[in-house]
């Protein structure tokens, strides 16, 4: 014989302010749960998917990331002529790259933005198929630049026509580019020679090659590191740009423990109260034992009673975690977006389901292993 469900829901209902309070901390785990794992879907989505399968990034050994790297000049004379390279007409589409970390003055605006500016030549927007401009037009010649759409808002929303400030000088808005919600979103595009010009640089940082075949990738990679001429290093575009975001992962996944911590928290809070709940209830223990009720009848009301918990706290939480799907957090010069989808927000209320059933299980076996006599006696 089952006890009714309406049963374990009522007696939640008589001790409003206690299971109010397992709630709200059930809550907070699992809205802590939903925002980290968005978190790390959003280092996914701009590091992870970031760059074209069949092009090459070529930087100086050593160097981690575009802004540290510095080739010889003489490499010029070599990297763009590496075999493999794809051609369009007689122009090899190798694209050589200044990047670099300025202080930017968006108009209206007081203080400085920390922006990654990259100064290109027209075959970059050949060699990077994955950027599509959706305003204005490509000449950057004449301190003019193209603005990623993430880049466009962290600047306050600056438009086509505007004027920024960069290295002292005057950058007019040419127009503005997509990239799949990638990272690249975030970056000023500028015409090589000017950048190279204002930031007083005479080096380039890299090259950004497409290969005719991506098959090739390897062979390309084996001629570029074993050159002694220069210690020059290179690897797919796709891999990267993903290890670029490492940095991005450790704190997406130190989140998702402290998460955890939590949630262990809302486990003990969840047990807490059961246990309390089975101390002050032991008369109905008894009775419903006396009234023919089995030990597992009363063990599956208690961990129902546990279940319901954890699942208001779950929904609740899950509200609340989604309450920063879209948002941006600026880290260094990367802007991540929080995404919320469907997978994380059945990840959440699978978790809270978890927390209910570890944290009733214990009390609510106490409950059934009660014999009545001693129930009665107790209570």
């Amino acid at each position: 014989m089952r006890i009714p469900l309406k049963y374990s829901v009522r007696s939640l209902l008589e001790r409003k302010t206690r299971s109010s309070l397992t709630v709200l901390g059930i809550a907070a785990a699992v809205a802590v749960f939903v925002a980290m794992v968005a978190f790390g879907r959003g280092v996914a989505a701009s590091f992870v998917k970031t760059g074209s399968p069949d092009n090459l990034v070529v930087l100086q050994k050593g160097a981690f990331n575009r802004s540290l790297s510095s080739l010889p000049k003489n490499s010029r004379d070599v990297v763009p002529y590496l075999p493999h390279i794809k051609k369009e007409g007689d122009r090899l589409l190798a694209s050589p790259e200044l990047s670099i970390e300025p202080w930017v003055t968006a108009p209206g605006k007081s203080e400085a933005i920390f922006m990654v500016a990259r100064g290109v030549t027209p075959v970059f927007f050949e060699v990077a198929d994955t950027l599509t401009r959706i305003q204005g037009g490509a000449d950057l010649t004449g301190n003019r630049v193209l603005l990623g759409r993430g880049a466009q808002q962290k600047l306050g929303g600056v438009k086509v026509g505007e004027a920024i400030a960069m290295f002292g000088e005057r950058w007019t808005v040419s127009g503005v580019f997509q990239a799949g919600g990638t990272n690249l979103e975030f970056e000023v595009l500028a015409d090589l020679s000017d950048l190279m010009r204002a930031s007083d640089r005479d080096e380039y940082s890299g090259y950004t090659l497409k290969l005719g075949d991506p098959a090739n990738a390897d062979r390309v990679i084996a001629l570029v590191e074993n050159d002694r001429r220069f210690l020059l290093t290179a690897e797919r575009e796709q891999d990267h740009y993903a290890a670029s975001g490492e940095i991005y992962w450790v704190v997406a996944r130190l989140g998702l423990l402290i998460s955890l911590i939590v949630t262990l928290g809302a486990v003990f809070g969840g047990m807490n109260t059961m246990f309390t709940a089975v101390a002050g209830r032991m008369r109905e223990v008894g009775t419903l034992r006396s009234l023919g009720f089995s030990r597992n009848a009363v063990l599956v009301s208690f961990l129902a009673e546990s279940v319901l918990l954890g699942l208001a706290g779950g929904v609740l939480g899950v509200v609340l975690g989604c309450l920063v799907n879209g948002l941006r957090v600026s880290v260094a010069t990367a802007n991540i977006r929080f995404a919320v989808g469907l997978e994380v927000v059945l990840t959440g209320l699978l978790l809270s389901l978890v927390v209910g059933l570890v944290g009733g299980l214990l009390p609510a076996r106490v409950a059934s292993r009660a014999r009545i006599v001693d129930a009665m006696r107790r209570a």
